[in-house]
């Protein structure tokens, strides 16, 4: 199947601050196929973006599992990992958060990881939702489980799911990239919204 080549559109007027880009993982087995679509929504959304948005990290969550379900019974690099995770993902102006559809919701992995963000984490950040299912039955898994979670956590989700099926990881970039193209500005214009306004210097 052909690949969509992308480079970076020139928005006008785009942010003159660093933006994050940050990929957070709840597939609970290590390199997975999730990890590989969640990693190419965040690189072909970024690369539409342009400057100054970039890619800061994929997290995968299932390498340090035993912090988020043991807590202070975990080994301590696991919790370094776990308390780093956390500020990476609450400081994230876009969130790519991607989770395997497991009997008909996301896993417990990436729930367990939201429960132990500070309320309102998430507020400031654009939050992407990616799912993977077998089947399209599944596509609307992330409005209808996902949405309610975030918006406690303060989470802005102004576009609809990067909804995949198993058969689309086959080109992720042929698959990801329509979404990537219609749904990129409202991304852009949300986090510049979202964005703190600094206080007017006062009149001398």
């Amino acid at each position: 199947m052909p690949t969509i080549a992308f480079e970076p559109r020139i928005v006008p007027d785009p942010p003159v601050w660093p933006q994050s880009v940050v990929t957070v993982v709840g597939n609970p087995k290590p390199g997975s196929r999730t990890a590989a679509a969640a990693a190419s929504v965040a690189e072909l959304l970024a690369g539409e973006l342009g400057t100054p948005y970039r890619i800061t990290e994929l997290v995968d969550l299932v390498t340090f599992a035993p912090a988020i379900f043991q807590g202070e019974a975990a080994a301590e690099a696991d919790r370094a990992a776990l308390d780093e995770a956390i500020d990476l993902a609450s400081s994230a102006s876009v969130l790519v958060l991607a989770t395997p559809v497991y009997k008909g919701s996301y896993t417990g992995l990436l729930k367990s990881f939201l429960d132990v963000l500070p309320h309102q984490a998430l507020a400031g950040s654009v939050v992407v939702p990616v799912t993977v299912s077998a089947a399209p039955s599944h596509k609307l898994l992330a409005d209808i489980h996902l949405r309610p979670v975030l918006a406690e956590l303060g989470a802005s989700v102004p576009a609809p799911a990067v909804a995949l099926e198993e058969r689309d990881l086959e080109d992720l970039q042929l698959a990801v990239s329509a979404w990537v193209r219609k749904h990129a500005g409202l991304i852009q214009a949300t986090t510049i919204a979202l964005q703190p306004v600094p206080e007017p210097n006062p009149v001398k």
